[in-house]
């Protein structure tokens, strides 16, 4: 073969491979996420069981049905209910009926805040890490939260999905959870006002609630850990 039949094709193969690789993108880029619905088909349960996982979320979804929306006149919210380990694994997810499409990656992004930021020594929510990130922060005289630009330090490449560390949120509805005083996740919820959020997520959390001794609240107290009030 001559050299430029040669050249020739090499040309040909590369832009073979390119057309190819081009397809496959389109291919996987217009199936879109599914957000696991129920803990019966979880891939992993990690800390918790299959039953653990199901008490969490059916926990929220009562919780936010007693719960007085800040946008739907006359209702109670609609919300989605994440689960995460340590680590940030996706373990359960609930979506109820109407709730926000874009709640859902902030609901999860909420439970992985809670998460990464406690430990069996301490437990903070995402309303705390809220007021360490503010621009003013309390008790202090014009200086920044000591957390200041966490949201830009901690981006990811990409958001939402039940393996990938999606960014930090900066306000509440995130808070961790534990069994026999071990730090094993978080749960995040998202679909209302931010109260409404963190209520329903202190009561997907009941049973699994952070020891009051390592709250940031009892061991800081100039720092909220919740504030929100659950409805009976």
């Amino acid at each position: 073969m001559s050299r430029r039949n040669r050249a020739g094709a090499v040309l040909v193969g590369i832009a073979g491979s390119i057309l190819l690789l081009a397809s496959h993108r389109t291919a996987v880029a217009a199936q879109p996420f599914q957000y696991i619905q129920s803990s019966a088909s979880t891939r992993r349960t990690g800390p918790l069981s299959a039953a653990e996982i199901e008490q969490i979320l059916s926990q929220g979804v009562a919780q936010a049905n007693k719960e007085t929306s800040s946008f739907r006149p006359g209702g109670t919210t609609r919300m989605h209910i994440a689960i995460v380990d340590r680590s940030g694994a996706l373990l359960g997810f609930r979506s109820m009926d109407d709730a926000w499409e874009g709640s859902k990656d902030i609901a999860i992004a909420k439970a992985r805040t809670a998460a990464f930021f406690s430990s069996n020594q301490n437990a903070l929510t995402s309303r705390t890490i809220g007021v360490l990130s503010q621009a003013h922060f309390p008790a202090a005289t014009d200086l920044a939260g000591p957390l200041w630009g966490i949201g830009e330090s901690n981006k990811p490449g990409i958001t939402g999905g039940p393996d990938t560390r999606n960014a930090l949120i900066t306000f509440p509805g995130g808070v961790p959870i534990y069994k026999n005083g071990v730090l094993i996740g978080g749960v995040g919820v998202s679909g209302d006002g931010v109260d409404q959020d963190e209520a329903v997520a202190m009561k997907a959390a009941a049973s699994f609630d952070a020891p009051a001794a390592i709250r940031v609240n009892t061991v800081i107290p100039v720092l909220p850990f919740t504030t929100a009030t659950p409805k009976p």
